[in-house]
């Protein structure tokens, strides 16, 4: 039997717990004691998947990434959620196939890279990752579930990075995507120029830097163009994203709302249970989406940073 990893095991604890008390801070008892009650499953299911076998979950993983799939299909046809599909009932219980979907990726990532021996930057290689990633993304999409997404991308370039692409060769992959979601707006297009003509002139041959800048001015001119073709809440959820205060009162409100959470935290932080943004309910969904707006203001850029360190020493 190999041997426990001890710092992950210590880390994913201390996680759990602060977890459980931002949970009772932010959604009171009811929702803690769910989480509570979910918490021995998911004990056992560490446990199993710890006992299982690497030859299984490596064989597993394109069954499970095909079932995956299969669920993400089945949840754009009978799937429920308030304005967008994302969840499928069965029975007593709720399913939210995309979460399937992240854990099935990147297993089917990790095998196909490591069963490689070409290196990771050749488009015959890469090919295959793009493509693993890419059709659950688009079925995400179309639930519509953008940050999810987007999540598959960072995994595709983490599982990427770790199988040796260069950093030069990872951000050229995805200057097309960054640049497409740049482009709709000045105020995001320019400086994501800038930064991509800075460092491939200073990295890279003239010749490939100019190929580079030309391939980020081509797909960040299709933002406006897809831009004009989007109903009117999809328009107004991307000015949201880029431009909050545009609209202070509206569309805006959950983002500035947060943004004031966060810092009205400053250092040390409220204490727990002591945020005023938080307990007087200009937050909507703290709980979950804002969960973390709600960490900066009771906990402050201590705890955040404390929080996000932990996350990287449990992953790294």
């Amino acid at each position: 039997m190999r041997r426990p990893d001890w710092l992950l095991l210590l880390t994913t604890g201390v996680l759990t717990g602060i977890g459980l008390l931002v949970i009772h801070s932010t959604g009171g008892s009811h929702y803690l004691l769910r989480q509570l009650l979910f918490l021995p499953v998911a004990a056992g299911a560490l446990a199993a998947c710890y006992l299982l076998p690497r030859r299984v979950i490596v064989g597993l993983a394109w069954p499970l990434y095909l079932f995956s799939l299969l669920l993400l299909v089945a949840v754009l046809l009978f799937g429920r959620g308030a304005g967008a599909s994302r969840w499928l009932v069965v029975g007593p219980f709720m399913l939210q196939p995309s979460e399937l979907a992240k854990l099935s990726t990147v297993i089917l990532l990790a095998r196909w890279l490591s069963e490689r021996r070409e290196p990771a930057a050749r488009p015959g290689v890469l090919t295959m990752p793009v493509l693993i990633c890419l059709v659950p993304a688009a079925l995400i999409v179309a639930e519509p579930d953008l940050s999810t997404a987007v999540l598959l991308a960072v995994l595709l370039a983490a599982s990427l990075y770790t199988a040796g692409l260069k950093p030069l060769s990872l951000l050229l992959l995805f200057v097309p995507p960054l640049s497409f979601a740049a482009g709709f707006s000045l105020y995001t297009w320019v400086p994501l120029f800038i930064v991509l003509a800075v460092i491939f002139l200073r990295r890279a041959s003239l010749g490939r830097a100019l190929a580079v800048l030309g391939l980020s001015t081509s797909f960040g001119l299709l933002s406006p163009l897809v831009l004009s073709m989007l109903r009117d809440y999809q328009r107004a959820r991307i000015h949201n994203f880029l431009a909050p205060w545009l609209d202070p009162l509206g569309v805006g409100w959950n983002a500035i709302q947060s943004r004031i959470a966060i810092g009205s935290g400053r250092f040390f932080g409220k204490g727990l249970g002591q945020g005023t943004q938080n307990r007087l309910g200009f937050l909507p969904n703290r709980h979950t989406d804002f969960v973390f707006s709600c960490v900066g203001e009771e906990f402050g850029f201590f705890g955040s940073l404390t929080l996000l360190g932990l996350f990287t020493l449990h992953v790294s």
